[in-house]
């Protein structure tokens, strides 16, 4: 017969005495000690079934829990990779702010924008093509796919430029020092 030795058994027992039919098997049980055989091996064999359903229930708990934690962290990776990473993006970024977006949106000058002269100095030592697509993203807040479309490109094309415009104004704000 099951005997319960310490807490965790004793919350195993009360969970299975809290089903009406398992409650009645364990009281016939103990009511008729004559014909205990049948019943103990009945009692047994529930015990077992209830026990193999509670492993299944904590399997299947721990597969939800370390899927949800999967899921979570790749969320979080995802959220990584669409973040700007580059601190000369965030630069820009805090230049052409979302608040002053409708006055800066159709000025295509970086002299309109930019009031730091070493970041403007910078960014006109850029190519023209960089400063068109820099210019697309930033100052008209286009997206990537967007300016390769205007500009006849790849998206790929336009961000391959776009990163290595940043690098390039990276270097020359930082003095040529490699980050």
């Amino acid at each position: 017969m099951f005997r319960p030795t310490n807490l965790s058994n004793q919350k195993f027992l009360d969970a299975f005495l809290a089903q009406e039919d398992n409650q009645q098997l364990c009281q016939r049980v103990i009511a008729s000690p004559d014909d205990t055989q049948k019943r103990n091996d009945e009692l047994n064999s529930r015990i077992q079934e209830f026990y193999a359903e509670l492993q299944l229930i904590k399997y299947i708990s721990s597969l939800i829990r370390f899927t949800a934690i999967e899921l979570a962290v790749r969320t979080q990776k995802i959220g990584k990779v669409f973040q700007p990473t580059d601190e000369i993006e965030r630069v820009i970024d805090s230049f052409v702010s979302d608040t002053g977006k409708s006055e800066w949106e159709n000025k295509a000058k970086w002299e309109d924008v930019i009031a730091d002269k070493r970041v403007l100095d910078a960014v006109q030592t850029l190519t023209e093509k960089e400063r068109e697509i820099l210019a697309l993203l930033y100052l008209r807040n286009l997206k990537e796919v967007e300016a390769a479309t205007l500009l006849g490109t790849s998206q790929q094309a336009v961000s391959k430029t776009k990163k290595r415009a940043l690098l390039k104004l990276r270097k020359q704000l930082l003095g040529g020092e490699n980050t």
